[in-house]
């Protein structure tokens, strides 16, 4: 049986492409093992958002290569579309496949391979199993047209497309089937699904087994006007909204053509909580964007403080050929980035600790995932001790103690 190992670099979206591209491997007779151990074909997924994401695509191809000389080495995703000639370049790499190609990526191997037919008896990672009784992501839109002048995805998916909403609704009921609790929804431009995100949401959430629907990053200006009603009166949408704001200052947000001020994220902010005061709200935060001083940064920190997020994903600004920054120049300094991002990041900690230590002494929540761990619907990951076979249940776990953003405990017995 030959045996295919997978590894995914970047957002949501890449996450459920390599989770199809498994599944796909799977039902033509491969068997998923983990992508330290030796396989047959490697497949790296990888991701262009930055110049270190970049970076991490090619070292991953290159252990591949390292790992088994002898495997076929698969590279795809978004670097692919911006940078294949430096993947190209890659002493070993045995096939390079575009994102519009992905889908049909194990197709492709298995003819090269001449695999057995489609085995149903195949045998599967008991890693992979245990992800499969807790969340799924579904993806339902792709591509972004909005060209912020920083960001090179538009030149890696360029073509907006929503799924069919029942081709979407069929997905969601089969994972459901398949004991998932709990459904990410995922896109590019999550909000910019045409066949209506708050209608999928309600339709989902009438599914048996679903317990949660999370929704995955959204840009303010796409948020449709009834979603913050369907979180405030559906108990399965999920407290949690991941909002990019990369920047507090209107010049920088204008510069990186962010379609929004200051203002108007924070009277964002203002509204949900006002819908959902216990929502966990988290977000990006780009420092060192050209021409970006420190009074602007500031009131970058400033904003962050005032709006108490949960969590703050933060990253230096990266050139990226093809985008409209590039041609402003890299004028903040590797060292100056690199201290403007632990202030925010200490920021980001201090406030991810106040947000969970508010649930000590209460009973939340938690999916319970492998390792005695999990996450609460508002996003906080909780470790409990308990029983470990309910891996894929919602246990109410007693919080006793917050160290480092994550919430300790006790579990109950899972109560479905």
């Amino acid at each position: 049986m030959p045996r295919v190992a997978l590894h995914t670099l970047g957002c949501k979206v890449n996450q459920y492409e390599t989770q199809k591209i498994a599944e796909d491997f799977r039902s033509r007779g491969f068997e998923l093992v983990d992508f330290s151990d030796e396989a047959d074909v490697y497949v790296i997924n990888t991701c262009t958002v930055t110049r270190t994401a970049d970076g991490k695509s090619r070292r991953a191809a290159r252990a591949a290569v390292g790992r088994n000389p002898g495997a076929k080495v698969i590279v795809t995703g978004c670097c692919v579309e911006t940078s294949e000639g430096a993947l190209r370049g890659i002493e070993g790499v045995s096939l390079i496949v575009g994102n519009r190609e992905k889908e049909h990526l194990a197709d492709q191997v298995a003819g090269r391979l001449s695999v057995p037919p489609l085995r149903q008896s195949a045998i599967r990672n008991p890693k992979s199993e245990m992800r499969v009784r807790t969340r799924a992501l579904l993806k339902i839109q792709d591509g972004c047209d909005q060209f912020c002048a920083y960001c090179a995805v538009p030149l890696a998916r360029p073509t907006m497309h929503s799924r069919p909403f029942d081709e979407a609704f069929s997905e969601a009921r089969d994972l459901a089937r398949r004991g998932h609790r709990e459904i990410v929804l995922t896109g590019i431009r999550l909000g910019r699904y045409e066949f209506g995100l708050t209608e999928l949401i309600r339709a989902i959430s009438d599914l048996p087994g679903v317990e949660r629907i999370r929704l995955s990053s959204i840009e303010l200006t796409d948020i449709p006007p009834d979603l913050l009603d369907v979180m405030a009166s559906d108990g399965k949408v999920c407290r949690h909204l991941h909002v990019p704001l990369q920047s507090g200052d209107d010049g920088v947000l204008a510069r990186m053509r962010r379609p929004y001020t200051a203002a108007e994220f924070e009277a964002f902010v203002t509204r949900i909580r006002n819908l959902v005061p216990e929502i966990g709200l988290t977000t990006d935060i780009m420092v060192g964007f050209p021409g970006e001083t420190e009074a602007q940064f500031a009131r970058t920190c400033e904003l962050a403080e005032r709006v108490r997020f949960s969590r703050i994903h933060v990253f230096p600004y990266s050139p990226r050929p093809g985008t409209a920054a590039f041609d402003m120049g890299d004028d903040v300094s590797p060292a100056e980035k690199a201290r403007r991002k632990a202030r925010v990041l200490d920021l980001g900690s201090r406030r991810m600790d106040e947000f969970a230590q508010r649930m000590i002494g209460t009973t939340v929540e938690v999916l319970a995932e492998s390792g005695g761990s999990g996450l609460t619907d508002d996003y906080v990951r909780v470790a409990f001790r308990g029983d470990s076979r309910h891996v894929g249940e919602m246990v109410d776990v007693r919080i006793e103690s917050v160290s480092r953003g994550v919430a300790h405990g006790r579990a109950a017995n899972a109560r479905r």
